[in-house]
């Protein structure tokens, strides 16, 4: 992806981009992210909710989530006490679309590695790509939820 983004904006926008299409069929206030579930989602931070609010990464995460809203790429959804939650727009959702769909091809000709697939942070675990991420299946969702539950429940320690 080029389109003049940093690498950090490019994950942030790849993350809120596939996140939001996860949750196709849900409500618009719930298929937006807030700034933590961006940031968790790609891989660029492991603090808890609580404690990313005051985590070195937030202020970077803020900065691209700016950069991008600027560039008409991402709109804050709502402000929030904590954290603001955000959706893709069109044209950010079509420029991610359009990356994966430009790496997918180099890929298959062996001429080039999708960039996506790389930790965000050395090692972290990316966030695997969402399949058919247009049109998720029911099957997407419930993995989708599955992993988040499956996140939370790490968080909290298995209680």
């Amino acid at each position: 992806m080029n389109a003049g983004l940093t690498i950090i904006q490019h994950q942030v926008l790849t993350s809120l981009a596939e996140g939001y299409a996860a949750r196709l069929g849900m409500k618009d206030r719930i298929r937006a992210l807030n700034e933590w579930e961006i940031a968790r989602r790609g891989g660029l931070t492991e603090a808890s909710y609580a404690e990313y609010l005051t985590h070195p990464t937030r202020e970077e995460i803020g900065a691209a989530l700016s950069a991008l809203q600027r560039a008409g790429l991402v709109a804050v959804w709502d402000r929030g006490a904590k954290y603001d939650t955000y959706v893709p727009t069109p044209a950010g959702t079509e420029l991610v679309a359009g990356a994966f769909q430009a790496s997918e091809s180099l890929a298959t000709n062996g001429t080039a590695i999708d960039e996506r697939h790389e930790p965000a942070v050395m090692g972290a675990p990316a966030a695997p790509p969402m399949a058919g991420m247009d049109h998720p299946t029911n099957e997407d969702r419930l993995d989708e939820i599955i992993r988040l539950l499956r996140s939370i429940d790490a968080k909290l320690g298995g209680r």
